[in-house]
């Protein structure tokens, strides 16, 4: 079956359990003035009953992250003004009332999310299964949960944390999801789990029937139905290869170092890792890198109970680079708690910067203690996520420039630390001149400068992330063009990375530094070695030019082709 994405790797084999959560079709019934009070009560009984269950199901289940997530249904449940908008709309609009359900949440989460409340972008799918329910109990009938027993791989199109958390997770052993985006809630749960999991297999439900022996390679990124038992032992083999290392048992790991190769400008070309965990360390004794780019730290505590201080945070950055060699350069990315992002012990996301809140300004300069105090005697590179403004990004070195004085003069040494920014909304790209001198490096966030620069929901963005448009390919040219012009290194990283049909164009436009996930590095390292693309002069006036997405597959084809002679898709 066809690749998806990888979220918790491991190799799992066990028979498929299917379970299909298609949503609820509503049609608009219209009905008489004399029967509205009689549709509003029905509401308002299948509120109340619909409460009582999401209470019970609280009391009864046993994880922590599942009550969270009932609690979160059950505060947008209960809330007032979304019950009288029900109400209104059924009286005014004389509809039926699982319509009026519908369609008001649908409103009210658009609502929220045109005003950019972080709470509501994080729960927006929890909300929509919330309105799926009711519409479900106003019928008296509700998702029957598969009653998992033994060993078994879950299939499923669409499922939420909190019905995967009610399952009898112990014998879930591998999950394949039709859709799914790789930062949610579920993702979090699933690699908090360490189930194997894979996300976007397109048509996993329709191509497996219910008791198929399925093999789930998550290292390989493959799924396999009815597998011999040599392949089997095969994956399983492979997969011991990831094993040999032990955290506990190693004190340095030794990346297999990327060989570089120059463009044809003679500027050397740099292949990074993103790094989740501590976990995925190891893999890199293993995978050609010449660095980590990107260190998402947030994920390191996110599953802690309290809000990690200093110390605890300064004993796991101490460990990643105890684990590394010292000339091993890694970029941390302060704490992005966004959107899909939320430790256990936040109930909203938060942007740490410097103009807001003093307890998100105290948070930061925690952090930045911890890694500065575990940085001694190395070089690492730290950089500030969702920047966009002059003055905010001035206001972060000086904060960075204290704290660094703060510790020196406690006798701390610091090591040799190069701060940079993320460059991931369309503001930031078109400030990117006069940021440039204020900062060692870029690194070109293309996921969220995707959603932002495009306007759509994270949902949307998820399937679109691969995909280059016009208006973002202009934007990463601009970063690209001030990066240069004040003699910055700038770094790529996100889905349009991993979409190795546009490598020749991010080459040609001036990107030296790439940075994916493991999965790909191989792949990476490889086509760059493919690759000879010659610098177009005129470039930056063809990429102006532009107005599909045609054009930009036309216009990196063309560079190919004056090489090779062919258009280099990737198959």
């Amino acid at each position: 079956m066809q690749e998806g994405f990888v979220i918790t790797e491991g190799v799992a084999c066990a028979p498929a359990v299917i379970f299909k959560n298609d949503p609820p079709t509503v049609n608009i019934v219209h009905i008489s003035p004399e029967d509205v009070e009689d549709e509003i009560t029905l509401y308002q009984t299948t509120l109340e009953r619909t409460h009582r269950l999401f209470l019970e199901e609280k009391n009864n289940v046993q994880s922590v992250v599942a009550r969270e997530f009932l609690d979160v249904a059950i505060l947008y449940l209960t809330d007032s003004y979304v019950k009288k908008l029900i109400e209104d709309r059924i009286r005014n609009e004389l509809c039926n009332a699982e319509s009026a359900v519908m369609r008001c949440y649908h409103d009210y989460i658009n609502e929220l999310i045109s005003l950019n409340d972080p709470f509501v972008m994080h729960n927006e799918f929890e909300i929509h299964n919330l309105a799926e329910t009711l519409v479900l109990e106003l019928r008296k009938k509700k998702v029957t949960i598969p009653d998992i027993t033994e060993d078994s791989i879950l299939v499923c199109n669409n499922i939420t944390p909190a019905q995967f958390l009610t399952m009898n997770t112990q014998h879930i052993k591998g999950v394949l999801l039709e859709d799914g985006n790789t930062q949610s809630h579920l993702a979090i749960v699933l690699r908090s789990s360490k189930i194997p999991a894979i996300f976007n297999v397109s048509n996993a439900t329709k191509l497996i029937a219910p008791g198929t022996n399925v093999l789930v390679d998550a290292y390989a990124n493959r799924v396999y139905l009815d597998p011999l038992d040599e392949l089997i032992w095969q994956a399983n083999k492979n997969a011991q290869k990831y094993h040999k290392v032990s955290e506990s048992a190693i004190d340095i790991i030794k990346p297999m170092m990327a060989q570089y190769k120059t463009s044809s400008d003679g500027e050397r070309m740099r292949i990074l890792a993103n790094i989740n965990s501590i976990s995925e360390i190891t893999k890199l004794a293993y995978l050609p890198s010449s660095g980590i780019g990107l260190f998402r730290t947030e994920f390191l505590f996110m599953n802690c109970s309290h809000e990690p201080d200093e110390e605890e945070q300064y004993q796991v950055y101490r460990r990643i680079m105890n684990m590394l060699p010292s000339n091993y350069e890694i970029t941390f990315r302060t704490f992005d708690f966004n959107a899909d992002k939320l430790p256990l012990y936040m109930s909203m996301s938060s942007a740490f910067s410097v103009d807001t809140n003093q307890h998100q300004r105290k948070t930061l300069i925690t952090q930045l203690r911890a890694i500065l105090r575990a940085s001694a005697q190395r070089q690492i590179r730290i950089m500030f996520p969702m920047v966009a403004e002059y003055e905010e990004t001035k206001e972060l070195i000086e904060l960075y420039n204290s704290v660094k004085q703060s510790l020196t003069s406690e006798g701390h040494d610091t090591g040799r630390v190069k701060i940079g920014i993320m460059i991931e909304t369309p503001a930031g790209a078109l400030m990117s001149d006069s940021l440039a001198p204020l900062v060692d490096f870029f690194s070109i966030g293309t996921n969220d400068l995707t959603q932002y620069t495009e306007a759509c929901s994270r949902e949307a963005a998820t399937h679109r992330n691969d995909e280059l448009t016009p208006a973002v390919l202009k934007l990463i040219c601009l970063t690209v063009k001030n990066a240069r012009k004040h003699h910055i290194p700038v770094c790529i990283c996100g889905e349009l990375v991993h979409n190795l049909n546009y490598l020749a164009l991010f080459i040609s436009i001036g990107l030296r530094d790439f940075s994916v996930a493991p999965f790909y590095l191989n792949k990476l390292l490889e086509k760059i070695h493919e690759l000879e693309v010659k610098i177009d002069l005129n470039l930056e006036a063809k990429i102006n030019a532009i107005l599909t997405k045609k054009e930009i597959i036309n216009l990196n084809n063309s560079l190919i082709a004056q090489n090779f002679g062919h258009s280099g898709i990737i198959d």
